[in-house]
């Protein structure tokens, strides 16, 4: 018996398709056009030799969700999923209700380029608005543009990642043939002149000064109760430009944590500004022990007489950022930088001065010496260190005290040396040869 076509007009006006799913069951779906059931009818096809039920029809909206329950509830910090949720946010504005394998690679190519342009313009407006208000800004519009620029692309970066990581969601649960957001590359922020970001953003000792002199407390409350928020304000700056501590680990701190014999302050957890959640640091590495100055102790432990609690410094980080260090940085009339910029600073000065890479990697918590060598890279070249020619020189005179080279079969000019053969080793299948001799005093 002959079997009917995969496609057939029914009606007059529209067209069927006929297809198996992957559990071999008959069915069959109607279309407007004939070219629109060819596509689907070589789309279901394809689907059913990857092993995907061409019958279900997932939408974007609900592979989202499904992910959501399965993905984000896997123990993720909340700065993880706080990343998460506003790429995911900004998908599903762009692709709604659309089915997932109707999506292609470009379609999602026009979503990264659409958030590019979408943060620039946000941010440019914000700008423009701080602009008018303050025309202190102008002499620092070029960096803040370029700064702009580059905050497009990293969102739009994140927002890459978190396709991939969707989409190969939807590949493992049969919604998806393949991992479209592969195909689509993150973009990369436009390079800086001369120097890096994190070389622009770090402060001298002066200007680390000068930002803890103007930090000032809530503006709320009795004078003596702004006068011991300012103090704690102040400690805290303090703190974190003295030991480069993250700022989660700053808020994770107990009294607990401190050595006070030894001068040392324990970090083994961090905080989290937005849930207060208390985890474990990033890897291994970040539990240490950090040693602390004279100066810096004798802060904390004025610091610890006006402090109640258990935590070193109890702050919220959002109230801290918009009303502690971003003003006080416009009192003292420095460039606009991150919390966590005084983190690079403390490693920045270290290596300038001549500090030991490994043991900035251990004080930082690095899971690895290269990830310092890496990020910092840009500290080497201030270090107030001889160069590299004048200590071999150095070392080279030191070494060669007391010997001379010497042509072999010449004559001591000192009756209390002598010449000791010195032998090239072999290389290869050659023979060990003489080289040269040494003229070594037997003083």
């Amino acid at each position: 018996m002959r079997r009917p076509e995969k496609i057939q007009r029914k009606g007059g006006i529209r067209w069927q398709v006929r297809f198996e799913d992957q559990h071999r069951k008959m069915r069959y779906r109607t279309f407007p056009t004939k070219a629109a059931a060819e596509a689907f009818l070589k789309q279901a096809e394809a689907a059913k030799d990857a092993g995907i039920d061409p019958a279900r029809r997932v939408r974007f909206d609900e592979l989202v969700t499904e992910w959501r329950a399965s993905h984000l509830a896997s123990g993720l910090r909340a700065g993880t999923v706080k990343d998460y949720e506003e790429s995911l946010r900004r998908l599903s504005a762009h692709f709604g209700r659309r089915e997932v394998r109707a999506i292609s690679a470009a379609d999602l190519e026009r979503c990264r380029n659409e958030l590019v342009t979408l943060v620039q313009q946000a941010r440019t407006a914000r700008f423009e608005r701080a602009l008018a208000r303050d025309k202190t800004l102008a002499a620092r519009e070029d960096e803040i543009r370029s700064q702009i620029a580059r905050g497009g692309a990293r969102t739009a970066a994140k927002l890459v990642g978190c396709a991939r990581t969707l989409w190969s969601f939807a590949e493992r649960r049969g919604y998806a043939a393949r991992n479209i957001a592969r195909d689509v590359k993150k973009p990369k922020a436009a390079p800086v002149a001369h120097t890096g970001v994190i070389d622009q953003n770090i402060l001298t000792p002066a200007e680390v000064a000068l930002l803890i002199s103007n930090i000032a407390g809530l503006s709320v409350g009795s004078e003596a109760e702004r006068e011991r928020t300012q103090a704690t304000h102040r400690s805290a700056v303090r703190f974190l430009f003295n030991t480069g501590v993250r700022f989660g680990e700053l808020l994770g701190l107990r009294w607990e944590d401190m050595d006070w014999a030894s001068g040392r302050v324990l970090i083994r957890r961090q905080r989290s500004g937005i849930t207060g959640e208390l985890t474990a640091p990033k890897t291994e590495a970040g539990t240490r022990w950090i040693d602390l100055s004279a100066e810096l102790l004798s802060d904390l432990k004025e610091h610890r007489a006006r402090t109640r609690g258990e935590f070193m410094f109890p702050l919220d980080e959002r109230n801290f950022r918009s009303r502690v260090w971003h003003p006080a940085l416009r009192r003292a009339g420095l460039r606009s930088i991150r919390i966590h910029d005084a983190r690079h600073t403390h490693a920045s000065l270290l290596i300038g001065m001549g500090a030991d890479p490994v043991a900035v990697s251990r004080r930082l918590g690095h899971s690895n010496p290269s990830i310092t060598l890496t990020t910092y890279s840009h500290a080497f070249d201030r270090r107030n260190t001889p160069s590299l020619g004048e200590q071999l020189a150095a070392f080279m005179r030191k070494e060669s005290v007391g010997c001379e080279l010497v042509v072999r079969g010449g004559r001591s000019q000192n009756r209390h040396t002598q010449v000791i053969e010195k032998m090239v080793p072999r290389v290869g299948i050659e023979p060990t040869t003489r080289g040269f001799s040494i003229r070594c005093s037997t003083n």
